[in-house]
C-alpha cells in the first residue's frame, strides 16, 4: 500500500529527501537535519505538519463531552485559547496526548498525533455516545497545517499575512482569512501553526520560503523536540505511560470526571522520563541501553545527536529514586560511552 501525500507534497517533491512516516511520505530534510535545525534556532523555518490528525468537534454538548474525553477542563477554556491534554484508557494509560483548539463554545479542534490514527478518532466516537448533540468529524482531508517556528517567524508571517501574533500570548489562536492560526509550536521557539484550505496554505508555505523561512523536515523537528524535552507520541508515550511518568500531573483537572480518572487516582508512579546527555560528541539512540554506576539499567525511548550541544541527548524512563547528576554509560555498539542524568529541557529558552 503506498504512502498518503499531503496537499504540500507537490511542493517538495524532487526537492526533499522524503520518508514514510506513518502511513505519509513526508519530508525528512531538503537541505540537512543540521542546517533545518539551526535556522530554526536562529531564523525561522516552515514544516509541512499535515500529517498531524485534526478531529472536528462540534455541538452544545462539545465541552461536556471533552472534559469527559479529556484530561484538561475545556469547559474553562476560552474561545481563542489552546489546551494541551492527553487521552487516557480505562486503566490511566496514555492513548495520545494532543492539542484542543477552541474556537467558539461549541466547536473545537483537537490535534493529535498520525500514528494513533485512526485508533484515537474511533475511542472519540465511542466516548461521544453519552453526548447525543456532539458531532466528532475526521477534519484532515479537508485541509492542511504547516508549522512557521523561529525568533523571526512572527516578523515573516506579519510581512506575508498582515497578522500581528506579537499581541497575542503563547498558546492563543485567531482566525482569519478562512484561517486558524495558533501561537504554538513543538521546537522550543516561537512561531504559529496555521489550519487552512489546501490552496492557501501552500501559498503561505511558499511564500514564508521566500520571505527568508528555510523549509524544514521531520528530521529537524525531531531533534528541535529532543532538545526541548518534549515527549513524542508512540515513542515516549504510550498506553503503557501514565502522565505521572512523563511530568504531565499538570495537565490533569482532578476536578472533573474524565475516562482514565479512577485508574490515575490509584497509581502510585515508581519511574519518570528523565534526560540522559552523552561527555562526547555520539549519536543516541532509541534502544540503547543505559547502565547507571548505580547499578540501574534502562533503555533509551528516543535520541539524537544535539546541533547546538554536539553531544548526543535522549529521553529514557529511570526509577525515581535515579537523580539528576547521577553518572553511567551508554553501550553504542563495541563502545562505552559516558553519560549523566539530566531534567530536560538540554538547552535553556
Amino acid at each position: 500500500m503506498s504512502a498518503k501525500t499531503t496537499p504540500l507534497y507537490p511542493l517538495y517533491k524532487g526537492k526533499a529527501r522524503t520518508f514514510n512516516f506513518e502511513g505519509w511520505e513526508m519530508p525528512l530534510w531538503f537541505t540537512s537535519i543540521e542546517d533545518e535545525h539551526m535556522a530554526v534556532r536562529t531564523n525561522a523555518g516552515v514544516f509541512d505538519i499535515s500529517h498531524m490528525t485534526r478531529t472536528r468537534i462540534e455541538g452544545r454538548e462539545a465541552t461536556l463531552f471533552l472534559d469527559y474525553a479529556l484530561t484538561a477542563k475545556i469547559s474553562g477554556l476560552k474561545a481563542g485559547r489552546l489546551a494541551y491534554t492527553y487521552v487516557l484508557n480505562e486503566n490511566g494509560g496514555i492513548i495520545d496526548d494532543g492539542i484542543v483548539f477552541s474556537l467558539s463554545e461549541d466547536s473545537f479542534v483537537f490535534v493529535t498525533n498520525a500514528c494513533t490514527h485512526p485508533k484515537l478518532f474511533l475511542t472519540l466516537k465511542q466516548r461521544a455516545k453519552r453526548f447525543p448533540s456532539v458531532r466528532v468529524e475526521q477534519d484532515s482531508e479537508n485541509n492542511a497545517m504547516i508549522a512557521l517556528q523561529g525568533p523571526n517567524s512572527l516578523k515573516i508571517l506579519k510581512q506575508k499575512l498582515s497578522l500581528d501574533m506579537s499581541q497575542k500570548r503563547k498558546f492563543e489562536l485567531v482566525t482569519t482569512d478562512s484561517l486558524i492560526v495558533s501561537r504554538s509550536g513543538y521546537t522550543g521557539e516561537d512561531g504559529v501553526e496555521i489550519i487552512g484550505n489546501k490552496e492557501r496554505t501552500s501559498e503561505l508555505f511558499q511564500a514564508f520560503i521566500e520571505a527568508g523561512a528555510k523549509p524544514c523536515g521531520l528530521g529537524a523537528r525531531d531533534t528541535l523536540r529532543l532538545e526541548m524535552g518534549y515527549p513524542l507520541g508512540c515513542v515516549d508515550i504510550n498506553e503503557s505511560v501514565n502522565p505521572y511518568e512523563v511530568g504531565g500531573e499538570r495537565f490533569v483537572d482532578f476536578t472533573k470526571d474524565f475516562v482514565g480518572k479512577s485508574a490515575l487516582l490509584g497509581i502510585k508512579p515508581t519511574r519518570r522520563l528523565r534526560g540522559v546527555i552523552s561527555d562526547t560528541q555520539v549519536v543516541l539512540r532509541s534502544g540503547y541501553e543505559v547502565t547507571l554506576e548505580s547499578g540501574v539499567t534502562t533503555r533509551l525511548t528516543s535520541g539524537t545527536l544535539s546541533p547546538i550541544l554536539k553531544r548526543g541527548i535522549a529521553l529514557a524512563f529511570f526509577p525515581l529514586s535515579v537523580k539528576a547528576g547521577e553518572r553511567g554509560s551508554v553501550k553504542i555498539r563495541a563502545q562505552e560511552v559516558l553519560v549523566s542524568v539530566v531534567d530536560p529541557p538540554f538547552i535553556k529558552k
